[in-house]
């Protein structure tokens, strides 16, 4: 499983001053379908893979995010996400992901082109 490093805010970047940072190993499971959501993630190296039902819906490189719907409406995690190779992940959780939405007005665009990717990305799935 997945390991949990200490805050970084010394990282300037506008995710880690809300969150921390999570390391995961190649075959990590970073959250299962039917997991509680509780973050929402960025990765910041690497590639994760989005699945359900033993197909690949998308795969998730630099710069992308991943949990932000069911972090969202607090229902169960929709999909696997899987550890492609070693990543390093800003974590937000309820409280950094309301308060970076609060102060940081970017922040709502770069989750709403998320989502939208991600709506995108389903349907081609299905």
């Amino acid at each position: 499983m997945a390991e949990i490093v200490e805050d970084t805010p010394e990282m300037g970047d506008t995710l880690l001053r809300y969150g921390r940072t999570m390391v995961c190993a190649a075959g990590d499971t970073i959250f299962r379908e039917g997991d509680p959501a509780r973050e929402m993630f960025v990765v910041l190296a690497g590639v994760v893979e989005i699945s359900s039902r033993g197909r690949t819906i998308e795969t998730i490189e630099r710069g992308d995010a991943l949990g932000i719907v069911s972090l969202i409406d607090g229902l169960t995690r929709t999909a696997n996400a899987e550890a492609l190779t070693d990543c390093e992940l800003a974590l937000l959780d309820v409280e950094g992901f309301r308060a970076a939405v609060s102060e940081v007005p970017a922040f709502m665009w770069f989750v709403l082109e998320s989502m939208a990717q991600r709506l995108r990305a389903t349907n081609a799935a299905l």
